[in-house]
């Protein structure tokens, strides 16, 4: 219960400075961890800790909804059907291989990093993909949504909710909100999901609104990442 995996990194939430050796360990071992739920207060002296030991950090501000979101996805999915030529599709473990690569080519083309196959497919977490297959048979746009945390975590009915991304072809469509809202919805029916979050930069403006529209909102907390430099060198993390 104490960690949380959406198929990136297993990460601790909720750290404060006492899960500062914990945090550091899964960062040498997987080049990267996070926590997200973090407190302004906690965050600074966590920033201190790693930058002392040669880590290097990142942050995101958590957005989060829960009722508020299950009504505005309701909503949005009244008004904005999936447009007439292009197909819903849901990862599933019979999903063809083509289909990975197209999602991955979509979604790193925005710099949204694929969680792992199997949670990508509901194998191993809690979770659901969402894509929608153009008129050209390549992925236009994904979404997905994780619950990361056990059933037993302070945090087992939340779930990560993002993977937001749309092929330039295909934008100005709303095609984030059609899916965003769908995946959303997915995981309240399914799993129980019953509070969404994500991280969102400060000057990600297209996000914001995005998460707005669909009633996830700022939380005053934050999601901080510790980055191993020897494993991401400069590099950011997504």
């Amino acid at each position: 219960p104490a960690f949380g995996y959406e198929g990136r990194s297993v990460g601790v939430d909720g750290a404060s400075p006492r899960d500062v050796p914990l945090l550091a360990a899964l960062a040498r071992v997987q080049g990267a961890s996070i926590s997200h739920y973090t407190h302004p207060e906690d965050e600074a002296a966590l920033v201190r800790d790693f930058t002392a030991q040669g880590f290097a950090t990142d942050h995101w501000d958590q957005f989060m909804g829960n009722e508020a979101c299950l009504a505005a996805c309701r909503a949005e999915v009244r008004k904005m059907p999936i447009p007439e030529s292009y197909r819903l599709h849901r990862i599933t473990p019979d999903t063809a291989p083509h289909w990975f690569d197209r999602l991955a080519e979509t979604a790193l083309a925005c710099h949204v990093l694929p969680p792992a196959s199997t949670v990508l497919t509901a194998e191993t977490q809690r979770a659901v993909c969402l894509f929608l297959e153009a008129p050209d048979g390549q992925v236009a746009a994904c979404a997905g949504a994780v619950m990361r945390n056990h059933r037993e975590s302070p945090y087992g009915t939340a779930s990560w909710w993002g993977m937001l991304a749309v092929r330039e072809a295909d934008r100005g469509r709303a095609l984030s909100l059609a899916l965003g809202a769908r995946v959303a919805l997915h995981m309240h029916e399914t799993f129980g999901a019953d509070t969404f979050y994500t991280g969102v930069r400060r000057g990600n403006a297209v996000s914001r609104h995005v998460c707005a529209r669909l009633g996830v909102v700022e939380s005053g907390l934050g999601c901080l990442a510790v980055l191993d430099p020897e494993a991401f060198g400069g590099a950011g993390f997504t």
